[in-house]
Order: C-alpha cells, then structure tokens, then sequence
C-alpha cells in the first residue's frame, strides 16, 4: 500500500453538494467519486443487474463534494417513486453519460437545501449487497434490486467558501444529461422510523454562541516584538510522493 492509497482510504467528511447516475463508472462526472463497490462485501455495486437481449446494463450512483459551485447541499435521499414525494425532491430519471433511463421502476430522489440553512447534511452514500440493515450511523434510503442504498449525516463547516462558476443542483437542471426532474405530490415518503418530508434536525456544536475575540496583547501590533515570517515551500504531489512515500507492508 503506498502513501496514495492511505489518502484515498482517509474518511472524507464534507457535506455532499450534488447526485447523479452513470451507465459507465468510468465515465463519472469531472469531480464526482463513483459508488462503483459495495460497502459490507466489496462486490459490484451495480444497481440494475440485469441483462438486456444478453448485453449486460448497469447503473452506478456518482457524488460531487464541490464546496466552490454551490450554496446548496444535500439533506436527503430517498427510493421512491415520482409522486410519492413533494416537489422538493429532485428524482434522477436518466443516467448522466448515456441519458438512459436511469432505474426499472423507482428511482434515486435527494432532497437539497441552502447550505446556511441546516447544521448538518449527507456526507457519503453506500450500497449493501448483503446486510439486511444499515451499518451503525447510516440511515437507509430504500432498497433497489435486494442493494440497500443508505447514507449518513455530518455537520456541515461554518466556513463560507467563495462561490465559483458552475449549476447548481437547486435549479433542477432541465439537460438530459443531468436526468433530473422534481416530483409533484405533497404526500411525504417515510422509509421505517426516517421522515424524509417534513422533517427536521437540529444540530448544535459545543463552540455556538461563544463570541470570537483577539487577545488584547495583539491588539497594538506596534509593540509586538519583531519577527520573521518563515518561507513557505510549495511542494506538488510528486514532490509530497518522492519525500513522504512509505510502503506501509513493511
């Protein structure tokens, strides 16, 4: 296992901005990281798996974590059918690569808000191939083809990133390639004892409401003692892989 690996397998809690569906996992999205194995078996996490006229399709689920696009991010996800949730709901009908039809009967919906206004949001998407639950701090989206798709919270960071040029999941993109629409009922779509219309979930962190002071020792810079900045050397990945790589086996 080299220094690449070990960054990769490093858990990743930023708050999950934008979804779609691919025929082709290698042809994810620029920027999105693709559900290509399951969670619990490390098998393929195909989500149609079938086969039509003996040519084998599959559909894997793809997610952005782009904090620069978007004001938006992700407090839902749901397996429901179109009109079985409000319009709320962003419902991905066709594949992002291929504008085919993303699923056989359901379909993958997800729900954004403004970033200002939750604490927390969905910060990873996992399929079961096996479990007949989700793991321990997963909730469960529904089940296509006897896959469990489930996801977790996180909080999000009160950090106001600076916005960049890109759309934004909460325009509900009319390009086939994106394969969005939004549903048309009110009713609320309940998966076991989760709410997915209508809910709310409150967060509080252990730092809210205490005020951000400088010392006063800093205030006058004049009397500080002198110093010196130190250099900053920037090194690229390359140079980060030749100084710090470590083989892990050893």
């Amino acid at each position: 296992m080299d220094l690449q690996s070990v960054f990769k397998a490093l858990p990743d809690d930023q708050v999950i901005t934008k979804i779609c569906i691919v025929e082709d996992p290698s042809k994810c999205p620029p920027g999105f990281q693709v559900v290509s194995r399951t969670f619990d078996q490390d098998t393929d996490a195909d989500l149609w798996k079938d086969r039509i006229f003996g040519k084998r399709i599959t559909r894997y689920i793809c997610f952005s974590k782009d904090q620069y696009s978007s004001d938006e991010v992700v407090e839902s996800i749901a397996i429901a059918g179109e009109k079985d949730l409000s319009s709320e709901w962003t419902v991905l009908f066709y594949t992002w690569d291929t504008e085919q039809k993303a699923m056989k009967k359901k379909n993958l919906c997800y729900k954004v808000v403004r970033r200002e206004s939750v604490q927390v949001a969905v910060t990873d998407i996992i399929v079961l191939s096996k479990s007949k639950k989700p793991p321990f701090g997963f909730i469960l989206a529904g089940e296509v083809n006897s896959l469990l798709i489930c996801y977790k919270y996180g909080p999000i960071s009160p950090t106001k990133y600076p916005r960049g040029v890109g759309p934004s999941n909460g325009q509900h993109i009319a390009s086939g390639n994106w394969g969005v629409s939004t549903g048309q009922s009110q009713q609320p779509y309940i998966q076991g004892q989760h709410t997915l219309y209508g809910s709310s979930i409150t967060h509080s962190a252990m730092l809210d409401g205490i005020p951000f002071t400088v010392n006063p020792k800093y205030g006058d810079v004049s009397r500080l003692p002198p110093f010196i900045i130190p250099e900053i050397t920037l090194k690229t990945e390359e140079h980060l892989q030749a100084q710090y790589n470590y083989s892990f086996q050893q």
